[in-house]
């Protein structure tokens, strides 16, 4: 039996809620035939001209993207831009293109759910916590260390399993080497917004991808430890776990889907080490 885009779109659709995606954001099927049969997906953290590129030589039918691939409204789709060009690539290669960003990061079992498992926290809760009378989770995640561990050794077990080339830490005073690290707050992405409700939580760190220069004064200022990990390194995670969860949902509806990750997407940084 085989799959569409508007059966992907609903299986996506009930594992992170358009619904549930901030006003602001773009989320849903922004690209395809609902109607059009899909064999091979592609799941990608960002939709760049490596990953279309790819995407054309595997013969992919649907790209699954948390960035969304059309955020700004476009007056003008062209050859010369390189945003209508990826647009004019997929169209013509008749891919079609599903986005799930901010829906993604706070369902369960999403970006946020997702870092927290690489992480191995334990007694994982919301660190936001939306109306209680509604299903929706919030952003971000706390949980506890089953081991506590030193701050600096914390940050090499978490670039270790997160395979980032380099982690930040905001805060670190003098004395503050031999600190230990047992309860995790994070937030995937961006995720200067929950510094205070990571302190709230009595959380002894705050992992999230990166934030702005004037946050990370105030989080020094307001004694809150911090650490970035990188943007693309803090969500990846649930890129992978995404397609596990696929995967497992059309294999459970007989669906012939071969569902795989890109082999193209990297950061947009390299590190440069200067002696």
């Amino acid at each position: 039996m085989f799959c569409t885009v508007e059966r992907l779109a609903q299986i996506m659709n009930n594992l992170a809620p358009e619904d549930w995606a901030e006003p602001w954001d773009n989320v849903g099927l922004l690209l395809g035939n609902i109607n059009s049969k899909v064999q091979r997906l592609m799941v990608v953290l960002d939709i760049t001209p490596e990953v279309v590129e790819e995407a054309i030589k595997k013969e992919v039918d649907m790209i699954i993207s948390h960035h969304p691939l059309i955020f700004n409204p476009m007056k003008r789709i062209v050859y010369d831009d390189v945003e209508g060009r990826l647009i004019l690539d997929l169209v013509s290669n008749n891919i079609a293109v599903y986005c799930a960003h901010t829906n993604l990061d706070v369902a369960n079992g999403g970006v946020d759910d997702s870092l927290a498992k690489a992480l191995e926290l334990k007694d994982v809760k919301n660190l936001i916590q939306e109306d209680p009378l509604q299903s929706k989770p919030g952003f971000g995640r706390w949980g506890k260390l089953e081991t506590p561990l030193k701050i600096l050794d914390f940050a090499y077990y978490v670039a270790d399993i997160l395979k980032s080339p380099r982690v930040e830490i905001i805060g670190m005073k003098n004395g503050k080497k031999d600190k230990l690290i047992k309860t995790v707050a994070l937030c995937g992405g961006s995720g200067s917004s929950f510094l205070k409700n990571a302190q709230r939580v009595g959380a002894d760190i705050f992992i999230t991808g990166e934030i702005k220069y004037h946050d990370a004064l105030m989080a020094d200022w307001l004694g809150i430890d911090v650490m970035t990990v990188g943007h693309f390194y803090s969500e990846i995670p649930g890129v992978e776990e995404l397609i596990k969860r696929l995967q497992k949902a059309v294999d459970s509806l007989q669906y012939k889907v071969e569902i795989f990750e890109s082999k193209a997407q990297r950061s947009p940084y390299s590190r440069i080490l200067i002696d």
